[in-house]
């Protein structure tokens, strides 16, 4: 044997090995985890069957029959330390194809539990025992074949044993298990889709193996618990924390199929959990949820009902979508089971993220978290929850028809508003949620919500209080719902501004200009002693309305305070940090020079700081004062005192002609901090509708070190004033906004407009 094992290690090999009596067999099965499970596992190859057979009754009668009730604890806290390592869900983006929910060692758990308590060794045996229904041995049958399939394309692929499902290797693995893409969608999207499904099937038949092992523990004392029981209607009774069918017969969800969602409905008000009995009486039943079950007011009431009843709502559709119960319902929804989109911006799938932006919307309510005050007051206020609950289940149906979803949505949402007999008035708010559910986040990020016109165009479209409410809660929660980090605190901040002066104009609350005069009298009162009155009345009487509009008076005082440091310094800086929004505001003050923006924002991006906002306030006199929301490229608030110190150094070198943006950009390229640059052809917007004194110019293009030094410094070039901008980068593009105007205060026209387009195409197919 030991001949044997160091040959196997040659060929680079992974066996373990042991040589044990019998005695040391049993007492490693009551003490190692593993030891006991590969012991369950074993096969006679060669040797001594009588031995082996003895081993196999020694083991049965002096551990396994003994012990059962701490090898499930010790099997299940080992489940939980593995999901927490590997990922607790079977929808994560890169799976441990053998570790993480859903994987190959989920069936194993499951397989060393029914073997210990009931002697079962495979899943026909399973079957055999009743332990499992016909449909689940065969749905594991074919999940494992898939799941070995892929582990093996793993181990070929990646040259040595490797288990994690990398988003690099699904699209070669996709291909060599022969999925093509087909029109709009990649063959990596139904493969990973189909990995999903059969994740989903390992992940539910060993959880309802576990639970019937669970059972058998606690059968004891379970007849007079029975006796105990709290009939309800609809032919179910609830005991142990579960609801059962009264009678174990399951042709009463079929005689009346209206039961069937009367089950979940029920499952919501008690807020417990289902049988594995009804839970199989239930998928057993799903052929009855037919177009008349889909009409049914009967059942449509109880569905709302349970959106209306906040607190378990998240829980109980998916609950419903597990048994199928959902996509059945709702087959809008159900064509988006395991839809996977392909792309680094989307963390799950269509089905996962519309349910867990559930959850999220669901954790505004009150009580349930403290994590956004503005949006949980928001959500006080809704008149009918139930209709912005189904709004955010629906937002996405329009991904299952492709790219375009907005639009594909709509005719989607409104047959089924239709088929479930939604009053119009209520179909309507839900339509309007699945139409605009995006329209409040690009207004948000890509627009200046300081601009009146933004505001006043955003109120028309959403028209009454009712839909603003509901829609900004849908985005605050959709937002979050893509992945950790989308939504940041500053972009929330945003949102909620928006949504609050939104709610301003639509109930009449329009906010006056501040009277100058009234100004210079508080903002004298806040400098008093530092700045004179007639620097105070000078300040106030040169900055444009936009600036008095949109600016407070500390900020303000702020200024001043950096204005009189010109004196004797060329550039007077400032930051305000905000770690609860992930940004700081950098305030940068200094006399006007041809292409600041430009010097501004090419420093910042070779010293490694992003600009995620700026406003641009010149006075009369030539003082810039230029406020950037900035964070580092990670999202976080840049709070290093040392790094800010080279930045604003660098910054004053730049802006005084003793160093080039080039120069820095070139010495950041040369650290090969950055990847190489991709000169694929712009997107170039420009709009004078968007408002009404400035011209809105949209630039996309993959994003790149010194994209917006590029940008703004062709802007410069153009003769143009930047007034404000917002920077925006999704994946891999950089989407940014700029509000401009030409030197005499008047938007672009036409000829200057084309222009400005092939400036822009230009300069952007160009290194720096």
């Amino acid at each position: 044997m030991q001949e044997l094992l160091y040959t196997l290690w040659d060929l680079g090999l992974q066996v373990g090995h042991s040589l044990r009596s019998l005695e040391d067999c049993v007492a490693m099965a009551r003490t190692d985890f593993p030891s006991r499970t590969s012991m369950q596992e074993a096969r006679l190859i060669d040797g001594d069957r009588k031995l082996f057979t003895r081993f196999r009754r020694v083991l049965r009668d002096n551990v396994y029959r003994h012990d059962f009730g701490e090898f499930l604890a010790m099997t299940l806290a080992e489940r939980e330390q593995r999901y927490r390592k590997f990922g607790g869900s079977p929808y994560i983006g890169e799976p441990n194809v053998k570790e993480s929910a859903g994987g190959l060692r989920d069936m194993h758990t499951a397989m060393w539990l029914g073997s210990a308590k009931f002697g079962t060794r495979t899943l026909r045996e399973l079957a055999d025992h009743g332990l499992i229904t016909p449909r689940e041995q065969a749905g594991a049958d074919a999940a494992l074949t898939f799941l070995w399939r892929i582990r093996n394309e793993l181990h070929f692929f990646s040259g040595h044993k490797n288990d994690v499902l990398t988003r690099d290797l699904q699209p070669r693995i996709a291909k060599n298990l022969g999925y093509e893409n087909e029109g709009d969608t990649l063959g990596v999207e139904r493969f990973m889709r189909d990995y999903y499904l059969h994740a989903r099937a390992i992940h539910r038949i060993s959880r309802r193996l576990i639970a019937r092992c669970q059972e058998t523990l606690s059968r004891r004392g379970s007849a007079e618990r029975r006796q105990r029981q709290q009939a309800l209607a609809d032919g179910l009774v609830f005991f142990d924390g579960r609801l059962h069918l009264a009678d174990r017969d399951s042709t009463a969800l079929r005689t009346d199929p209206v039961r069937i969602m009367k089950v979940f409905w029920h499952l919501h008000r008690l807020g417990c959990e289902l049988s594995l009995d009804l839970e199989r009486a239930i998928e057993d039943s799903l052929d009855v949820v037919d177009a008349a079950f889909r009409a049914a007011p009967a059942v449509r009431d109880l569905f709302l009902d349970i959106c209306r009843s906040w607190g378990r709502v998240a829980f109980t559709l998916s609950e419903m979508h597990e048994l199928g119960l959902l996509g059945r319902y709702l087959p809008e929804f159900g064509a988006l089971t395991c839809l996977v989109q392909y792309d680094v911006y989307h963390k799950f799938s269509a089905d996962q993220h519309s349910l867990l932006a559930v959850e999220h919307l669901e954790a505004l309510a009150p009580g349930q978290s403290s994590e956004s005050e503005g949006a949980a007051q928001v959500f006080n206020e809704v008149e009918k929850p139930e209709l912005l609950m189904l709004g955010m289940l629906l937002h996405d149906i329009g991904k299952a028809k492709g790219h375009g979803h907005v639009a594909k949505g709509i005719p989607l949402v409104q047959a089924l508003t239709r088929r479930i007999g939604l009053p119009p008035g209520d179909a309507d708010r839900v339509e309007f949620l699945v139409a605009h559910h995006l329209t409040m986040s690009h207004i948000a990020q890509r627009r200046d919500i300081d601009d009146p016109r933004t505001v006043a165009d955003f109120a028309a479209t959403v028209a009454d209080t009712e839909r603003l409410r509901m829609l900004y809660l849908l985005t605050y929660a959709d937002m979050r719902a893509v992945g950790p980090g989308v939504l940041t605190g500053w972009q929330a901040a945003v949102l909620y501004e928006l949504y609050r002066r939104t709610l301003a104009r639509l109930t009449g609350g329009r906010e006056d200009k501040p009277n100058r005069t009234q100004l210079v009298e508080r903002l004298r009162e806040v400098v008093k002693g530092e700045i004179g009155l007639q620097a105070v009345k000078a300040h106030v009487a040169m900055v444009p309305d936009r600036y008095v509009t949109n600016t407070s008076v500390q900020r303000m005082a702020e200024h001043l305070r950096l204005i009189a440091r010109l004196d004797s310094e060329p550039v007077a800086t400032e930051l305000f940090h905000h770690a609860d929004l992930g940004s700081s505001d950098l305030v940068v003050v200094t006399r006007d020079v041809p292409g600041l923006f430009a010097l501004i924002a090419g420093t910042l991006a070779a010293l490694g700081v992003n600009i995620i906002s700026a406003q641009i306030a010149t006075r009369a006199d030539g003082i810039a004062i230029d406020t950037f929301q900035v964070n580092d490229p990670a999202g976080e608030a840049v709070t290093s005192a040392a790094r800010f110190r080279r930045v604003l150094d660098a910054l004053r070198a730049v802006l005084v002609r003793e160093q080039t943006v080039e120069a820095l950009l070139e010495r950041r390229q040369r650290a090969g901090r950055d990847a190489v640059a991709d000169f694929a052809r712009p997107k170039v917007s420009i709009d004078n509708r968007l408002s009404d004194d400035f011209t809105v110019v949209e630039v996309k293009c993959p994003d790149r070190l010194g994209l917006l030094y590029l940008i703004t410094r062709t802007l410069s070039a153009q003769g143009l004033d930047i007034a404000s901008g917002r920077i925006a980068t999704e994946i891999d593009q950089a989407l940014d906004t700029f509000y401009v105007r030409d030197h005499a205060g008047h938007k672009l026209d036409e000829p200057a407009a084309t222009e400005l387009r092939d400036a822009l195409e230009h300069a952007l197919m160009q290194p720096i």
